[in-house]
C-alpha cells in the first residue's frame, strides 16, 4: 500500500489575496518615507543655498519697507512712503518680519527666512498628496514639487513669495484633513484654521486670492468621497475600492429591500450636507476674522493698493501672448510634465481631481497670457506647482507600483532605478532654470561701490533707475526721503507752485538742478532715459563722471554747481 499525499483543501472564501507589489524599502515603512521626505528637503535645501546674486529691487523694497514700518512701530514716527498704497501684498505681513531677519543676517538672512517657508511648504505638499492620495504619493509629490525651478528659486528670494505659498498651501492641507475628519466638530475647527491660513495667504500676496476658489472645490470633492466611505457605501478608507456588495438574503422582501437604500441615501446626504455646512461655516468665520483683525490694526488703505496692483492691475510692460505662455510652460515644465503624464494613471480612478488640479496648475499662466504681462510670472508659476505636484507624485507611485508588480523578485527593480534617474534629470532641468532666474538682474556691487564714495550730505538728492538697490546697501549713509527712482515723480516748481508728474516731472527736476547725481541703466525705464538725456548732457546743468562698470551698465551725472 503506497502513501499518496492528501488532497489540499480549498483556500476559506474569507482568506486575503495576495498583496500586491509594492517597493519595501523605499514605501514599505513609515521611517522609509520619512527618510524620503528628509533626502528630498535637503536637495532642496542645498541646491537654493547655492543660489547667489545680490539684491534684486524687490527684495530691498519690501526689506527697506520692513526697516521703515518697524522703526515707526518701535519709535513711533511716520512712514515716508505709502508702501500701502502701491505694495500687491500687505506692508505689514511679510516686510517687517523679513527687516527682522535682515537686521539679523541681512540679506543672507532674509532669504534664509525664505528658505525655511519654501521647506515647509514642500512638506505640507507632501501632507496635501498623503490626504488625497496616500502616504507614497505625498513624498513622490514634494519630490516633483521641488524639482521645479520657480520653487527653488522662491526659497532663495527675500520677497512674501515664499510666506504666501507656505500659508495657501497649509490652508489647502490643513481644509483637506477637515475634509477626511471622522467628527463634525473637527471639521469646524480644522475648517476655521483652514480658513485663518487662507486669508492670511491673501493677504500676504493678493494674486493667492486666484487660488482659493481651487483649494474649496479640491476641498468639497474630498469631502463628497468621504462622506460616501464613511457611510453605507464602504467602510474602507477614502481612495480604497469598494467591496462587492452581497446579494440580499433569502426570502428579504422587495420592498424592503428598496426602502433600505432610500432610507441609507437620505442619511448619506444629510450627513453630507452637515459637513459641507460645517466646513464653509469654519472657513468663512476663520477668513473673515482674520480679514478683520489684519484691516483693523493696519487699516483700508491696503484695499487701494489690492486694487491698483492686482484687481485692475495694468501691466507695465506688455508681451506677446504666445511669449508669456511659452516662458510660463517652460519654467514649469518638469512638474508639470510629470503631472500630465499622470493623468493617464490617475484621471481614470479620480478625473474630476486630477483635471481640477491640472488646470489649477496653469492658472497663471492663462491669466497673464491673457492680460500679456511677464513680470512676476516666474514667482507665480510655483504657486501653480503646488497644486500640479500631488498629482505628479500620485502618477509617479502609480507607476513605480505597476512596473514593479511585473518582476517582484527583484532586490533594486527596474521601476525604482527609472523613476531615480527621471528625477535625476528634472531636478537638474530645475536647478538651472533657478540659476538663470537668479542671474537676471546685474551685480550692483560695483554701482553700491561708486556711490558710497559720492553720498553722505543729508542735504542732497538722489536720482536712479532701480533706486531702490542702492538704497538699501547705502541705508548708513542716506535717508529715505533723498531717493527717487525713474517709475513715478510728483514735482512741484519751486518758482510758479505748479504740481507735474511723468516725463514733465522728471524734466522740470533736472531743469531745475534738483538732483546732486542721477544714475540711468536704460533697463526698464528705457523710453524715460531717452526723453530726459538731452537735459543731462546740458553742460550747464549736469556732467557725466562714471560709467560703472564700464563700458556698459549704470551711467552716473553730477549736478554742475551754478
Amino acid at each position: 500500500m503506497t502513501d499518496t499525499a492528501a488532497p489540499r483543501a480549498p483556500a476559506a472564501r474569507g482568506t486575503r489575496a495576495p498583496r500586491r507589489w509594492r517597493p519595501r524599502f523605499v514605501v514599505g515603512t513609515r521611517a522609509g518615507l520619512a527618510a524620503g521626505l528628509i533626502a528630498v528637503l535637503a536637495v532642496q535645501a542645498a541646491v537654493t543655498l547655492s543660489l547667489s546674486a545680490t539684491a534684486f529691487e524687490d527684495e530691498a523694497l519690501y526689506l527697506h519697507a520692513g526697516r521703515q514700518i518697524l522703526n515707526s512701530w518701535i519709535h513711533g514716527g511716520p512712514d515716508y512712503d505709502d508702501f500701502a498704497g502701491y505694495f500687491s501684498g500687505s506692508p505689514y505681513i511679510y516686510p517687517p518680519l523679513g527687516a527682522l531677519a535682515d537686521g539679523v543676517a541681512g540679506l543672507a538672512g532674509a532669504r534664509l527666512l525664505s528658505l525655511v517657508f519654501a521647506l515647509v511648504t514642500t512638506v505640507l505638499v507632501a501632507a496635501v498628496g498623503r490626504t488625497l492620495f496616500d502616504r507614497t504619493a505625498g513624498v513622490a509629490g514634494a519630490a516633483a514639487f521641488v524639482c521645479g525651478g520657480p520653487v527653488l528659486f522662491l526659497g532663495g528670494f527675500a520677497t512674501y513669495d515664499a510666506m504666501a505659498l507656505m500659508l495657501l498651501t497649509g490652508g489647502l492641507a490643513v481644509g483637506l484633513r477637515a475634509a477626511v475628519a471622522e467628527r463634525t466638530r473637527t471639521a469646524l475647527l480644522l475648517s476655521s484654521v483652514a480658513g485663518v491660513l487662507l486669508a492670511g495667504a491673501v493677504a500676504t500676496k493678493y494674486m493667492v486670492a486666484l487660488f482659493v476658489p481651487s483649494v474649496c472645490l479640491v476641498v468639497l470633492a474630498m469631502t463628497i468621497r468621504t462622506s460616501r466611505s464613511l457611510s453605507g457605501g464602504s467602510a474602507e478608507a477614502p481612495g480604497t475600492p469598494s467591496p462587492a456588495r452581497r446579494p440580499p438574503a433569502e426570502g428579504a422582501s422587495a420592498t424592503g429591500s428598496h426602502r433600505r437604500p432610500t432610507r441609507r441615501a437620505r442619511g448619506r446626504g444629510f450627513r453630507l450636507s452637515a459637513r459641507l455646512a460645517a466646513l464653509a461655516l469654519g472657513g468663512a468665520a476663520g477668513a473673515a476674522a482674520t480679514a478683520g483683525v489684519w484691516l483693523g490694526l493696519t487699516g483700508t488703505r491696503q484695499l487701494s493698493g489690492m486694487r491698483t496692483t492686482t484687481i485692475s492691475r495694468t501691466p507695465f510692460v506688455t508681451t506677446g501672448r504666445l511669449d508669456v505662455f511659452e516662458h510660463g510652460l517652460r519654467w514649469a515644465a518638469p512638474t508639470l510634465l510629470v503631472a500630465v503624464l499622470a493623468v493617464a494613471l490617475v484621471g481614470r480612478r479620480r478625473p474630476v481631481l486630477a483635471g481640477l488640479l491640472l488646470i489649477t496648475s496653469l492658472l497663471p499662466i492663462i491669466f497673464q497670457a491673457r492680460s500679456g504681462e511677464l513680470t512676476s510670472l516666474h514667482k507665480h508659476v510655483a504657486f501653480g506647482l503646488a497644486f500640479a505636484a500631488p498629482l505628479a507624485g500620485a502618477g509617479v507611485a502609480g507607476a513605480v507600483t505597476w512596473l514593479g508588480a511585473r518582476n517582484p523578485g527583484r532586490i533594486l527593480p527596474l521601476s525604482i532605478l527609472l523613476a531615480a534617474a527621471a528625477g535625476l534629470v528634472l531636478l537638474y532641468s530645475g536647478a538651472r532654470t533657478a540659476h538663470d532666474l537668479f542671474g537676471q538682474w546685474a551685480d550692483s556691487r560695483p554701482l553700491v561701490a561708486f556711490l558710497r564714495s559720492q553720498v553722505g550730505n543729508p542735504s542732497d538728492h538722489y536720482l536712479v533707475e532701480e533706486s531702490e538697490v542702492p538704497r538699501y546697501y547705502l541705508e548708513d549713509r542716506t535717508a529715505s526721503g533723498q531717493w527717487d527712482n525713474t517709475y513715478y515723480l510728483y514735482y512741484v516748481d519751486p518758482d510758479t507752485g505748479k504740481a507735474v508728474t511723468g516725463v514733465d516731472a522728471y524734466r522740470a527736476a533736472l531743469t531745475d538742478r534738483y538732483y546732486d547725481i542721477v544714475v540711468l541703466r536704460y533697463g526698464p525705464t528705457a523710453a524715460l532715459d531717452r526723453q530726459i538725456r538731452d537735459v543731462l548732457d546740458d553742460p550747464t546743468r549736469y556732467r557725466q563722471v562714471a560709467q560703472v562698470p564700464d563700458p556698459s551698465g549704470w551711467t552716473i551725472w553730477r549736478r554742475v554747481a551754478p
